[in-house]
């Protein structure tokens, strides 16, 4: 058995996950004593969070792929006979 990186798709499911839960308890706590502007406050800055999240992963993905390219590059031009 080998240890494997989570995939792309399952680290955006649980960065959403988190934001949700986050996301929830202000709800609830909103509909029961009301928010100030501290609560406001928390949760636009988890929406900030949610939201570099999701670029930091799409910037790790691209990465990634330019990775796999220069290596596919590499093994053909090691290979190549000429």
């Amino acid at each position: 058995m080998t240890i494997q990186a989570p995939s792309a798709a399952n680290q955006l499911a649980l960065t959403l996950e988190q934001f949700i839960g986050k996301a929830e308890a202000f709800l609830q706590n909103h509909y029961v004593v009301g928010s100030d502007s501290a609560d406001i406050q928390t949760i636009l800055k988890a929406i900030a969070d949610l939201r570099l999240d999701i670029d930091s992963e799409r910037l790790e993905q691209e990465f990634e792929l330019t990775q796999e390219k220069q290596d596919l590059m590499g093994d053909y031009y090691d290979s190549a006979w000429f």
